[in-house]
């Protein structure tokens, strides 16, 4: 009898569910998942309502790894990341804000990454010089290496993708990064990414500078000269560059304003920098690592700063404004005049300023907001002198606004700013104390106190009091001030700070000027009287050294200018007697 065939039973998985089974461990597929060359990436499709805004149609995600159970792993945790990333984007279009996104890699990251990579070749450079044929055969390729290298020839890029895709894959850095060519397929156009392009134009920079420092060694130099600027102070027993890649936005801003070394510089400083941080804490986002902010959102928060209005803490119409782009919609919707374009570039300034000294402290390696101010434009009017005739229609009108000197400080304040070019900060803050004899001359003495701070280092100084100011009685009001144990030189100015006195004092002069005086143009102000002064020194042909010391202005940078304590009181005290403005009519 013929014997039955056994017929085996049919299988459950295909061949290819078995590629995902592992012992008795089933893993299951993940949806684009896809193995390029020899690692796994994970391919997801951007939701269509927001390809425009994202910019791109599909993600890659590059998994590192050519197991297939740990890139499955780790592909199912990136695929949550994104959703999570979608979700917070969809939010940011509702109410207008930018979209954040942590798969590209900034100028910043990849800067610090290839200067790292380079600063670590160097700590394992040869020392001194190879000698021998072959030393000297070795300088030769090394030569043509560069060739290759500097002219980019495809062999020489070739080891430049390798190096990129090594340290893409070391770091984890989010580019995507084209497949490999397997053996005897036909090598077809390799697009790269935006991130990845600029990875490798760095990269071959690197490689040019590591060469030409090899070949420096070899013929007898010490090799630790930088020849491409971007690598300037990256050698052989330098530190490691440091980005502090984990520092957020946040916590560098509070850094920064708890920082010992900026404590001279004063509330007047800092105030500056109260609606730049909280425009950039709202645009950039708290959270957000420092290393990664760009120049387009530096541009951003510029833009916002640009369609505030002045003055915008004290403007009851916007206290509903729970943001700083509710204040633009505001401002815009109502016409309300904005901030001119040179406040702008100031507090743009503060925004540059701010990423100068996190380069400084070792924070970043670079500034994203540098030259991001605008030059000054044609219609944008620079301050200047009073006129004599101006001169004349403010000093012959300070009796009267001054209650016939029973308000001194309106009486005293301008004169003194005509005669001294002290900044109103400076003079509003006077105290008797402050006008001592010096050298045989009585001079104001500014110094940093607690109550005063000072625009510059420089601000620090000895003013000989003009002569115009003694037979104007000023000395005789210190006198008896002094006598009757009176602290401020004009108590009666409204104000408890420097901020607050010179603050108050501005807007009333600036109102006096320009509604009652009818002084109206455009570029004056109480800061007139200072740029007056300077030109009156020009005109006495007082040395620029003394000017410098009599107006608080910075030295120059020459050698020259570091030596020596500077012109005594009593030289400073010759020349300002000099000055005059000729056609001034005084009190009398």
């Amino acid at each position: 009898m013929k014997k039955k065939r056994k017929i085996n039973p049919v299988r459950d998985t295909s061949a290819t569910q078995d590629r995902y089974t592992e012992g008795s461990e089933e893993v299951v597929k993940v949806p684009g998942l896809i193995r390029r060359g020899s690692t796994y990436s994970l391919r997801r499709r951007v939701p269509t309502d927001l390809v425009e805004a994202v910019g791109r149609r599909e993600i890659w995600v590059s998994l590192g790894t050519s197991n297939y159970k740990a890139a499955a792993k780790k592909a199912r945790l990136e695929a949550v990341r994104l959703d999570i990333q979608w979700d917070k984007q969809r939010e940011a279009l509702k109410i207008g804000e930018p979209l954040k996104s942590v798969d590209t890699v900034s100028e910043a990251e990849l800067r610090h990454v290839v200067v790292s990579d380079f600063w670590a070749s160097q700590q394992e450079a040869p020392l001194g010089r190879v000698s021998t044929e072959d030393g000297r055969d070795y300088l030769e390729s090394l030569e043509a290496e560069l060739g290759g290298l500097e002219a980019s020839d495809p062999s020489s890029l070739a080891a430049v993708f390798s190096h990129a895709k090594a340290i893409i894959l070391e770091r984890k850095l989010p580019i995507q990064v084209p497949p490999d060519q397997k053996f005897g397929e036909r090598s077809g156009t390799v697009h790269a990414s935006p991130e990845l392009a600029r990875l490798l134009e760095l990269l071959r920079r690197s490689d040019v500078e590591k060469v030409k420092r090899l070949i420096d060694r070899l013929e007898g130099g010490h090799g630790d000269n930088a020849f491409d600027p971007f690598f300037a102070g990256v050698n052989s027993f330098s530190e490691a560059p440091n980005a502090s890649n984990g520092l957020t936005l946040g916590e560098a801003i509070k850094r920064f304003e708890t920082d010992p070394t900026r404590a001279h510089l004063g509330d007047t400083a800092d105030a500056k920098y109260v609606v730049t941080f909280r425009v950039m804490k709202e645009v950039i986002g708290d959270d957000r690592p420092l290393v990664s902010i760009t120049r387009a959102e530096c541009a951003s928060v510029q833009e916002i700063i640009a369609g505030l209005p002045p003055n915008l803490s004290k403007l009851k119409a916007y206290g509903d404004c729970k943001t700083m782009r509710a204040v633009v919609a505001k401002a815009a919707e109502r016409g309300d005049k904005l901030m001119s374009p040179g406040t702008v570039r100031v507090y743009t300034h503060t925004l540059s300023a701010f990423f100068n000294w996190a380069n400084r402290k070792g924070l970043l390696t670079n500034n994203p907001a540098t030259r991001l101010a605008s030059a000054n434009g044609a219609a944008d009017v620079s301050r200047r002198p009073f006129t004599v005739d101006e001169l004349n229609k403010i000093v012959g009108a300070l009796r009267e606004w001054s209650a016939d000197v029973r308000l001194p400080g309106r009486y005293w304040v301008p004169l003194i700013a005509i005669f001294s070019g002290m900044r109103l900060g400076e003079i509003v803050s006077l105290t008797v104390d402050e006008v001592v004899v010096r050298d045989g001359a009585e001079c104001f003495v500014l110094r940093r106190t607690e109550g005063r701070s000072l625009k510059t280092p420089g601000s620090e100084r000895v003013i000989p009091v003009h002569p115009q100011l003694n037979q104007l009685g000023l000395l005789q009001r210190v006198a008896t001030l002094r006598e009757q144990g009176v602290k401020r030189l004009f108590p009666d100015l409204r104000g408890k700070t420097q901020h607050e006195l010179s603050d108050l004092f501005q807007k009333r002069f600036s109102y006096w000027l320009k509604r009652v005086l009818l002084i109206n143009e455009r570029g004056v102000s109480f800061h007139s009287f200072r740029h007056g002064f300077r030109d009156a020194l020009r005109e006495a042909g007082v040395p620029i050294d003394a000017t410098r010391a009599l107006g608080g202005w910075a030295r120059s940078a020459a050698v020259e200018e570091r030596y020596g304590q500077g012109a005594r009181v009593a030289t400073l005290a010759r020349w300002m007697a000099k000055i005059e403005y000729p056609g001034l009519v005084l009190p009398a």
